[in-house]
């Protein structure tokens, strides 16, 4: 009995210096994971399993005074207090980005330098002389100190001039049209009305212009022959009529070298023609205007070549015979026109 008790004091002490490393062990295994150590679920669970001595022992023979071998202590200690190093915190090292820089790069703008092209001049209106003379200006009768007014052109086809003479056992009305309108125009027809002195209209008749068709601001001849007294007629009243339009295509031809010439004891007006145009022409007629020294027409005297073609590009002479005049003449104007040929 008295050899049992101071065995049984040491193992109870080696027991609770046991459990003394034990919570100790707890208590720095906590610390750590505090610290940034591996968690509780990380941690290797620590057995409180009995060493080899006191599996040795019966669970009712350890008690205070037990002694407990020092290399078990170690063991446990060892296996109870795993050594973990914690990582260091990664250092974020920041890289600053390249700074980038805009370069303006200057790209030339073309600029188109306009180029002085010289213009080619413009044409020069030359005067071409014709042998057809010009009408003549009126001889004003008004004073010196009067401002004669001009009388501006009619906006349609008129008569600008007209006259009568006696012929043969009739009546002869001459004068000219001038087309006034924006248009071309065909066909104009003269109208005459004859009144006697008691205001009777005595005699009517119609001529047709010598020439189909009449361009914008062109002047034309007619005559008419009335068969009336001369004697019996006290005044006359004209009006024009006329087409737009025409089936038949009317061309002007160009008139040169007009004179008036003595052939064989008679007097004829000669002079050549000359088709500028691209087509043939035919069915031509000419004309001569005669106006005395104060612009008036005194006559018109025509001639019809019906027989005659005139090619593109060629001249056709031509010879009009003069009679008795109804009047004495200063200037005149030979016209001449022609159809085209559809042969």
């Amino acid at each position: 009995m008295g050899h049992v008790r101071p065995d049984g004091e040491k193992s109870g002490r080696s027991t609770i210096m046991l459990r003394s490393l034990l919570l100790f062990a707890s208590a720095l295994l906590l610390s750590v994971a505090s610290c940034g150590g591996p968690t509780a679920e990380d941690a290797a669970p620590l057995r409180a399993e009995p060493s080899e001595a006191e599996e040795q022992l019966p669970a009712e023979e350890v008690g205070p005074g037990t002694v407990v071998p020092a290399q078990a202590v170690a063991d446990a200690t060892a296996t109870a207090l795993p050594t973990f190093t914690p990582l260091p915190p990664p250092i974020e090292t920041k890289t600053p980005l390249p700074t980038v820089t805009s370069v303006a790069t200057a790209t030339p703008t073309l600029t188109a330098t306009p180029t002085a092209t010289a213009e080619p001049p413009q044409p020069t209106a030359t005067a071409t002389a014709t042998d057809s003379p010009p009408l003549p200006t009126p001889t004003s009768t008004l004073s010196p100190t009067v401002t004669p007014t001009s009388t501006p052109i009619p906006s349609t086809v008129f008569v600008r001039s007209h006259s009568t003479y006696p012929s043969g056992s009739g009546l002869a009305l001459v004068g000219e049209v001038v087309n006034g309108g924006a248009y071309e125009v065909f066909g104009v027809r003269v109208q005459g009305d004859f009144y006697s002195s008691s205001g009777e209209l005595i005699a009517e008749s119609e001529a047709v212009a010598v020439f189909g068709k009449l361009e914008v601001e062109r002047p034309g001849p007619f005559l008419m022959l009335v068969d009336v007294d001369p004697s019996a007629v006290q005044s006359y009243e004209i009006s024009v009529s006329y087409d737009d339009f025409s089936i038949v295509e009317f061309r002007d031809l160009e008139v040169s070298a007009v004179s008036v010439v003595e052939r064989d004891g008679r007097t004829a007006i000669v002079g050549r023609l000359h088709n500028r145009h691209e087509t043939a022409l035919t069915s031509v007629v000419v004309a001569a205007t005669f106006f005395d020294d104060s612009g008036e027409v005194v006559d018109v005297v025509e001639l019809s070549m019906f027989g005659e073609t005139i090619t593109p590009g060629a001249d056709l002479l031509f010879e009009i015979p003069l009679q008795d005049l109804g009047k004495a003449f200063t200037n005149l104007r030979v016209q001449a026109q022609g159809q085209l040929s559809l042969f």
